[in-house]
């Protein structure tokens, strides 16, 4: 309910795809490859740990020349590259979002 898929949905329409897009939430990861670049929608709610992170195979995802959105990646942050950028959606009670960029693990509000 906070906008992340909504983001994702917004973001992959950027790069050209033409998919729908849905919240990966059972199926962890989708891929979406008719695009300027490889995207790479992730959610990681249902993990117990960053070693089921590491366990499906997602390095070449966030290490490669595609774009990696993660959601609920706070549970995985040692497995992320350092190039990470943090965006954070936070809904207010009037409607509205408050959004905020983090350069991870680094701190700079960018």
């Amino acid at each position: 309910g906070s906008g992340k898929t909504l983001f994702v949905k917004g973001f992959a329409k950027a790069l050209g795809v033409t998919e729908t897009i849905t919240s990966p939430t059972f199926s962890l990861v989708k891929e979406y490859t008719n695009c300027e670049m490889p995207l790479y929608h992730m959610d990681v709610y249902r993990l117990d740990n960053e070693e089921d992170f590491a366990n499906l195979g997602t390095e070449d995802m966030i290490y490669g020349n595609g774009v990696s959105i993660i959601e609920w990646s706070e549970k995985i942050m040692n497995e992320l590259p350092k190039k990470t950028i943090i965006l954070k959606i936070e809904p207010q009670e009037d409607g509205s979002r408050i959004i905020t960029l983090d350069n991870w693990p680094y701190g700079e509000i960018i």
